[in-house]
């Protein structure tokens, strides 16, 4: 690493570290305005506040790192650019390319730790966070759902499983109908006055079993006092109503969680567009400075007044594209992957073209 090289990434440092501080503070100041009613009308303690927020920061850096990212090489580079630095260093026969390499190598490094952090630091905090919201400061009990009712799930193959009522803690199912289809034809049918599941066998005991054979001329109906459901891959696990979010869960928790809804038969477009999100947003702090560095290191006539806006500018637009990608995402109007990386593939090539166009 050269002597510019350290200069450049010093200077950009100290302005990304500044960023990440005013956002902190701004974020904190802004949710604890929103929150003090709530707080007040739960009679939260000072310790409990100090540590929901203490919780809420690794959030909040990932979260505004994209933009912090942004301002940092709008600043860094462009005050050398406003005080004829970069001219002299392009005047000794450095390239403007050159010159830029340390940031990107450096806002590359950056998107590497943010993803890291994503997986570990983030949704760990994030689950800290709301169970210090939900278990200390608004005193919830520690406990799922002891019921659930309506319940209609894909099984294995064209098996479709219905349960009337299901006891959580009992793991027991009331009213249960069980359906192979083929086509558009019910071809078995069994009905139970209710099932259990049995912890020494891992599988579920049905009780009270009527079994329907459907065949196109005829029906043949056979009564079980009991029968084993051992085939089946839903556990007693797959019943309770999850209440986890996205941001609590890592990557490996949420495919995990991904997979569990499509084996069910579950919508999970909404869920495949958070799980994209993981891997994409952390990209998000190196894709912005390509796309900005170029622009900042143009050598303008005024202020670091126009560098803000500019980043502004930028920022919302990249985070318009996200959040546009999101929602179609969620509603289905777009692949779950691109809805994803719709921000970053329109302004990673609009950073390529830029950094061409350029001057060298």
């Amino acid at each position: 690493m050269t002597l510019l090289d350290r200069y450049i990434i010093r200077k950009f440092l100290v302005i990304l570290l500044f960023n990440i501080l005013a956002f902190i503070i701004i974020f904190l100041v802004i949710d604890l305005i929103e929150h003090l009613d709530k707080f007040l009308a739960y009679k939260a303690t000072f310790h409990q506040v100090v540590k929901y927020y203490f919780y809420y920061i690794p959030f909040i850096i990932i979260l505004t790192l994209p933009i912090s990212m942004l301002l940092s090489s709008l600043f860094s580079l462009g005050s050398m650019a406003q005080y004829n630095e970069i001219t002299a260093i392009q005047t000794s026969g450095v390239s403007l390319y050159r010159i830029l390499f340390p940031i990107l190598v450096l806002a590359f490094l950056i998107s590497i730790i943010s993803g890291i952090a994503g997986e570990t630091i983030v949704p760990q905090a994030n689950r800290l966070r709301l169970d210090v919201y939900r278990y200390e400061i608004k005193k919830e009990a520690r406990k799922v759902r002891s019921a659930r009712s309506q319940l209609a799930i894909q099984d294995t193959g064209h098996r479709q499983l219905y349960i009337q009522f299901y006891e959580v803690a009992k793991k027991r199912a009331h009213n249960v109908n069980i359906l192979w289809i083929e086509g558009d034809k019910i071809t078995r049918r069994l009905d139970c006055r209710y099932m259990v599941w049995n912890p020494a066998q891992e599988m579920w005991m049905l009780h009270n079993v009527t079994e329907r054979i459907l065949q196109d001329t005829a029906e043949q109906v056979i009564h079980h006092d009991s029968l084993k459901y051992a085939d089946s891959r839903i556990t007693p696990e797959d019943l309770i109503d999850l209440e986890i979010q996205p941001e609590e869960m890592n990557y490996a928790e949420l495919n995990r969680f991904v997979d569990k809804m499509l084996e069910l038969g579950a919508d999970a477009r909404r869920w495949l567009v958070d799980l994209y999100m993981k891997i994409s947003y952390p990209l998000a702090n190196f894709i912005i400075v390509l796309f900005g560095a170029p622009l900042a290191a143009r050598k303008r006539r005024s202020g670091p007044a126009l560098g803000f806006a500019l980043a502004l500018l930028i920022s919302f637009i990249y985070f318009l594209f996200l959040r546009t990608g999101q929602v179609l995402g969620h509603k289905g109007d777009l692949p779950p992957w691109l809805a994803a990386w719709i921000g970053n593939i329109v302004f990673g090539a609009g950073g390529i073209i830029t950094m061409l166009r350029v001057r060298k």
